[in-house]
């Protein structure tokens, strides 16, 4: 069964930067990729997400692009089978 994917406005945004700056195509790719595995199935562990607790995001699963220490941060919807991609973050730029 598949998820649909709901946005949160800061996700949005960071989507929107890297669809228009042609010298990140590659990380824009490596996150669409992410979604796409997200929407599928995910918990699969092979897609290495950690789960864990903020006080700002509450409980949240960051799931690797596999590029550059990329990021989608997302945790259950409100909704079964929907997930909410709060944020899409580098953690390092190193």
């Amino acid at each position: 069964m598949t998820y649909e994917l709901m946005f949160q406005p800061e996700a949005d945004m960071v989507l929107d930067e890297l669809e228009a700056d042609p010298e990140r195509r590659r990380v824009l790719l490596a996150i669409e990729r992410t979604l796409d595995l997200l929407e599928e199935d995910p918990y699969d562990p092979r897609l290495g997400s950690t789960a864990f607790h903020t006080e700002e995001l509450g409980n949240v699963s960051a799931t690797p692009a596999r590029i550059d220490d990329w990021y989608v941060f997302w945790h259950r919807g409100p909704e079964p089978h929907v997930l909410d991609i709060v944020l899409i973050q580098q953690l390092s730029t190193d």
